[in-house]
């Protein structure tokens, strides 16, 4: 994903069409990259965040998980600077789920709830997405908005530039226990 002049607080995104069921597994990992596009100076860590959204729809029913991007110092040839840990997705379905509950219980399903995990990576869920039917997956770039960065860094609201690579996203640990 390359995006350029991306404004304070807006994002970008693609999306697939899907038909999964995901009840089966424990998490959804994937390996994500982010680095200036233009000047390398001109995005630092935490300026760009990388999303995804797994539901129904993109609007009204959807989970979202979201990280903030260290960015790839330019001319590297070292693996672990070029894809860094805490770049990467894990995502632990259960916690999707655990939101979705602890939200019902206490809001309205219109309402976007939200939670910044310990690992700094915000996820949050709107309307009534089900893991057993995920009919679109969308990934994307934002640009945190100065005001309501949920990451808590310090934002200087300027537009961004920024590439974004992504890659293997794949479900893992596979539910083993036998049914009735």
């Amino acid at each position: 994903l390359s995006v350029c002049n991306l404004k304070d607080g807006d994002a970008r995104a693609t999306y697939k069409n899907v038909k999964y069921d995901l009840r089966q597994y424990k998490r959804l990992r994937m390996f994500t990259h982010a680095e200036a596009a233009g000047i390398q100076s001109e995005l630092k860590d935490n300026d760009v965040s990388v999303f995804i959204r797994l539901g129904s729809d993109f609007d009204q029913n959807y989970y979202e998980y979201e990280v903030p991007m260290s960015v790839t110092p330019w001319y590297t040839n070292n693996d672990d600077e070029i894809w860094p840990e805490e770049n990467n997705f894990d995502i632990k379905l259960s916690d999707l789920q655990n939101l979705k509950i602890n939200r019902s219980s206490t809001t309205s399903v219109l309402s976007v709830v939200d939670t910044i995990l310990d690992n700094n990576v915000h996820i949050s869920v709107k309307g009534n997405p089900k893991l057993a039917n995920v009919t679109t997956i969308m990934i994307g770039v934002r640009n945190p908005d100065k005001d309501t960065n949920p990451f808590g860094t310090s934002d200087d609201g300027r537009a961004k530039c920024a590439t974004i690579w992504v890659n293997e996203l794949r479900l893992s640990e596979f539910d083993e226990k036998s049914g009735s």
